[in-house]
């Protein structure tokens, strides 16, 4: 059984209520067609916000290195990040930054949901 998460864009929550991914995890459809019936959901989180008003960078922001540590404690497998991270045509380098902080625990990265 697959433990898996998703991640967000924190400023995606003005705009999206997370149903797209989670109808994409539920119908095993988009990029979760590999998972089968008894892999669960078990994270869901955002970053911690843009540059523009949260200054540390993710390898220094200690509530984001702690949400990341409880990945890593929950035993989640991979970590999938919405379409959300990418900002004109680019994904954001602070959600890079955290995605690479996510890998070296461990866990498998999936640029997509749905």
């Amino acid at each position: 059984m697959a433990k898996i998460g998703i991640l967000t864009c924190l400023y995606s929550n003005n705009v999206c209520a997370r149903v797209g991914c989670l109808k994409a995890f539920n119908s095993r459809t988009g990029h979760f067609t590999e998972y089968g019936p008894d892999d669960e959901l078990a994270a869901l989180m955002t970053c911690n916000g843009c540059k523009s008003w949260r200054e540390p960078a993710p390898s220094e922001d200690q509530e984001l290195l702690e949400k990341v540590e409880r990945l890593s404690k929950e035993e989640i497998d991979v970590v999938h990040v919405g379409v959300c991270s990418v900002h004109h045509g680019k994904e954001c380098g602070r959600m890079t930054e955290l995605c690479g902080l996510i890998e070296e625990k461990g866990i498998r990265v999936v640029r997509g949901t749905h």
